[in-house]
Formats: C-alpha cells, structure tokens, sequence
C-alpha cells in the first residue's frame, strides 16, 4: 500500500531511505510468509510511481 506525503506528515515514525537487516515492506513480508501482524512499523520508505513520491510502510520484528 502507497501513502501520499500528505498522508505520513506529522507522524512519529522516520523515513527511512536505506533498510536495514529485518527491515521489510508489506509485500516483502507476504512473499517470505511471515505475518505483518507480528511485526511493528517503524517508518516508511520513499518509492516513486512515474514521477509522482510515494511511501511505503516499513516494519521490523519487535522486540
């Protein structure tokens, strides 16, 4: 799911521009088989569709 500038701006989490080990996107999530719902979201990274910034969420194992 892509979210707007709009839509991340005032939020407490980061933009991350590089991942780090265990760091994944939704769909990275999905393809390894491992459940979003134990992971927690730690910011968002920028992607581009055209020409147009969009964001991902980022997650991470927690703790």
């Amino acid at each position: 799911m892509y979210l707007s500038k709009s839509e991340i701006v005032g939020s407490d989490k980061p933009v991350i521009f590089n991942k780090k080990e265990g760091q994944f996107t939704y769909d990275e999530l999905i393809n390894i088989g491992e459940l979003p719902e134990n992971y927690e979201h730690v910011g968002f990274k920028p992607t581009y569709l055209g020409n147009q910034q969009m964001f991902e969420k980022i997650y991470q194992k927690g703790e």
